[in-house]
């Protein structure tokens, strides 16, 4: 079934990083097997979500170390049907001729079919591409023929007039939004609800909300989602990290599963619901095995009905 269809029946995804570009062959073949074990064992997942890495130097200009997200996305499918769903930072293209390139390379040479277009958080510089709304209105227009094709955006609840951003995006033609990792239900559970009502007043159809999560082992671990821009209250760090004679994680996990429960029961209770699903996040390898255990116990939860 293709992503798109499940978009409104609580679309499960796990996000892994593409591996680094000088990653030898037989480090890049493992991180494969993993995510393909993860795929099989795991069947609930409905797409494996691949972001892309990208840094700037000082005049803005990316420097990606990372593989290709849609490169990676084919290794998976050798030999596995694997969904996969490629993140692009679009300011970066060069104008809307390189988007459509790359919308149409990914179709036809990649098989992609899913796409979470993204755009630069930093303020004051000009870039070559296009903003997140144009892009994806662009992509839309691209794939009106394409029934199968998933285009998404990123939400960022702590972001002042986000509401506003998700509707431009909305009328644009986003089909499903992803969060940055949760760690709190609020202002996530407020940000999806006016949602819903600034859709309802305007006629539109809101999009996915998929939330994010991902499991902790150490100090470090919140260092580097903070540095990505999640936002982790000093007490939630404390608890994350409080393993109280548990194995390290395993704080993260409950926190995960009491952040989805908070904010499923907020939208499910609004006056205009807005579809939600799951993403958990392998923010680095050595959190992959914790990640797939998260994964398992969010699927879990979808055959129970919990979701």
């Amino acid at each position: 079934m293709a992503f798109v269809d499940r978009l409104r029946s609580v679309p499960f995804v796990f996000e892994v990083v593409p591996p680094h570009r000088r990653a030898g062959e037989r480090a890049v073949a493992s991180l494969v097997q993993r995510v393909q074990d993860a795929v099989r064992a795991i069947p609930q997942i409905d797409a494996v979500n691949l972001p892309e890495v990208v840094e700037e130097n000082y005049a803005a200009r990316p420097l990606y170390r990372n593989l290709d997200p849609r490169a990676f996305s084919r290794m998976l499918n050798q030999g596995l049907r694997v969904e996969t769903i490629v993140d692009r930072v679009v300011p970066h293209l060069g104008g809307m001729a390189g988007l459509d390139a790359y919308v149409r390379e990914s179709l036809e040479a990649h098989g992609v079919r899913n796409f979470v277009l993204v755009g630069i958080a930093r303020e004051g510089v000009t870039y070559p591409g296009p903003n997140v709304a144009k892009a994806t209105a662009r992509l839309r227009e691209l794939t009106r023929d394409r029934t199968d094709v998933a285009c998404g955006n990123i939400v960022i609840p702590e972001r002042a007039g986000e509401v506003e951003r998700l509707m431009r995006k909305t009328r644009a033609g986003a089909q499903f939004f992803t969060t940055q990792v949760l760690f709190e239900a609020e202002p996530a559970a407020s940000v999806v609800r006016e949602y819903g009502d600034a859709c309802a007043a305007a006629g539109l159809s809101p999009a996915t909300v998929i939330l994010s999560f991902a499991p902790v082992a150490d100090r470090e671990d919140v260092q580097f989602l903070e540095w990505l821009g999640a936002w982790i209250p000093p007490r939630t760090a404390e608890a994350l990290l409080d393993h109280r004679g548990r194995e390290p994680g395993m704080a993260s996990m409950d926190v995960a599963r009491s952040t989805w429960a908070r904010v499923r029961d907020a939208v499910a209770g609004a006056r205009h619901p807005v579809p939600l699903g799951v993403n958990v996040e392998e923010i680095s390898v050595h959190t992959f095995d914790l990640a797939v255990r998260m994964a398992r116990e969010f699927a879990a939860l979808r055959d129970a009905g919990a979701t």
